[in-house]
């Protein structure tokens, strides 16, 4: 590999890590952009040898994609294979192939970013979407929620009904618009805009949890309602996680005072 096409791959590899998920696509893209970029003029060898840099990268995808590992294995080893014997068609294979590992990858994102229960993001998406070593990445507003009595609902009704409450409340904030909705932990929930100001999505969130405790819930023949308490605080690039969380916990549990 001559040093300008080295000094492209690593320009291309810097930019990639930025990264959640690295697909072929993607990292052809980058690829070709940086070319552009650096006025480097791209022969076919340089595609051929993209594509394979492509599979390997693939390989570092999150541990949640171990799985495929031994699919890609066998990809770049063919590839490397039909390359040497330009061999078009089992290149083409081997794209159709990583057309179907992209199915699988994203089936195993899902995995790894989505509560189980309520399907709503969870808290790796948080730390690896918002966050660098604790610090935001971004600015934005910051919501932290708290089911109201959830012990009670759990010890009266089961946990079977609680892990109700639990999915209706992730449908509930989910179909929020403009927001990322989070399940941090148990009962609490975080919700996290950029595109709101404070105000506004308080002004939301009354309006969700309004709607939601005049909706009565049956199990058996008895009828309940759900609500929730609420604290929102904006951060900045920068802001230190713990401290927004704190800050928002704090004002949610103020909430809760003022309406038991």
């Amino acid at each position: 590999m001559n040093q300008r096409l080295e000094e492209l791959t690593d320009a291309t590899i810097k930019e990639i890590r930025k990264l959640e998920i690295v697909l072929p696509e993607i990292y052809k893209d980058i690829f070709y952009t940086k070319a552009n970029e650096m006025q480097i003029v791209i022969s076919e060898n340089d595609k051929e040898m993209a594509m394979i840099s492509a599979l390997k990268k693939i390989q570092t995808i999150k541990d949640a994609t171990e799985k495929s590992t031994s699919i890609l294995h066998e990809n770049v080893s063919n590839a490397k294979v039909a390359i040497a014997n330009k061999d078009n068609a089992a290149l083409e294979i081997i794209e159709n192939n990583m057309i179907d590992l992209e199915k699988k990858i994203s089936l195993l994102q899902q995995e790894l970013y989505l509560d189980e229960l309520t399907h709503l993001y969870n808290r790796r998406w948080l730390f690896e979407k918002y966050l660098e070593n604790d610090i935001f990445l971004e600015s934005g507003v910051f919501a932290f929620i708290d089911i109201n009595n959830f012990k009670h609902i759990n010890d009266t009704y089961g946990h079977m009904v609680g892990d109700k409450v639990l999915n209706l409340l992730g449908k509930v904030l989910k179909r929020i618009d403009n927001t990322s909705a989070i399940r941090f932990a148990g009962d609490e929930f975080i919700i996290i805009s950029k595109a709101h100001k404070e105000k506004e999505l308080e002004k939301v969130l009354h309006t969700v949890n309004s709607n939601l405790k005049s909706t009565n819930l049956k199990h058996q023949d008895k009828v309940f309602t759900v609500d929730f308490a609420f604290g929102i605080t904006k951060f900045s690039k920068s802001s230190s996680f713990k401290k927004i969380l704190e800050v928002a916990d704090k004002k949610m549990y103020d909430n809760k005072k003022s309406i038991q």
